[in-house]
């Protein structure tokens, strides 16, 4: 006979701080979303290891139905809250320059998601400066379309990059969000989210000459934040960050 495990366990399962720590580990390592998350096997594992410590009683009912508590609403809701706060700066932001960009670096993710916001709110700036110009519809149609493409994807890539309890609160894009996790997986990730900025960033690339520093502004920034993207899914950040530490020290 299965025994429901309680709500308030269900909590303190996931607020625990080995649960909330294998949870950042993971987030540092794959840049996943809260949901990505609570299926990242290690995290799984740390849950039932917790409650077999804890909650010996519910043990074998968590082992049976880890994937469904996993998926519960409520300990969803407490998994995006602590990655919303595992966002917070962890290193001090000295007055040189050296020493701004090691801090941005160790911030991992969180440093990461920052500088691709504020990229992709440039490429929507850029998209919308295009689409304003009326006249470009008869003089350059095909980078009138693709300026509309370029402001679509950079809206998307921001609601990935934007805290979730913000992104909850404006109707719409919570439901917009999940479609994209169904259907275009790869934004949750590093690696698909580094791939997309920057075919976006090369994008704007092609429109770019050098009289046109926008573009070439926007397609620079975006092909850097994939990049970054890209070296954070293949471990290669924390050597990036060693190596600009030796060159500023």
């Amino acid at each position: 006979m299965s025994v429901e495990i309680p709500d308030d366990v269900k909590q303190k399962l996931i607020n625990d701080p080995k649960v909330q720590q294998a949870m950042k580990d993971q987030a540092a390592k794959t840049g996943k979303d809260a949901m990505s998350m609570l299926q990242d096997p290690e995290v799984q594992k740390q849950i039932l290891a917790t409650c077999q410590e804890k909650f010996p009683a519910y043990a074998a009912e968590a082992q049976q139905k880890i994937s469904a508590f996993c998926r519960d609403p409520e300990v969803q809701a407490a998994a995006k809250k602590y990655a919303s706060m595992a966002g917070a700066y962890v290193a001090k932001v000295g007055s040189q320059a050296g020493s701004l960009l090691v801090a941005q670096i160790e911030q991992g993710p969180a440093g990461i998601r920052f500088l691709c916001f504020l990229g992709s709110c440039g490429s929507v700036a850029n998209g919308v400066l295009k689409l304003i110009s009326i006249a470009r519809i008869m003089h350059e149609p095909v980078k009138y379309v693709l300026s509309i493409y370029q402001l679509v994807f950079s809206l998307t890539t921001m609601l990935f990059e934007a805290p979730p309890e913000y992104i909850a609160k404006i109707p719409g894009l919570n439901e917009y969000q999940d479609l994209l996790l169904e259907k275009c997986k790869f934004l949750s990730e590093t690696l698909g989210r580094g791939v997309f900025y920057i075919f976006q960033g090369t994008l704007w690339l092609c429109f770019a000459s050098l009289t046109d520093v926008l573009d070439l502004a926007a397609g620079f920034t975006l092909v850097c934040c994939g990049a970054l993207n890209l070296l954070m899914h293949c471990g290669g950040l924390a050597t990036l960050t060693e190596k600009v530490k030796k060159v500023v020290s």
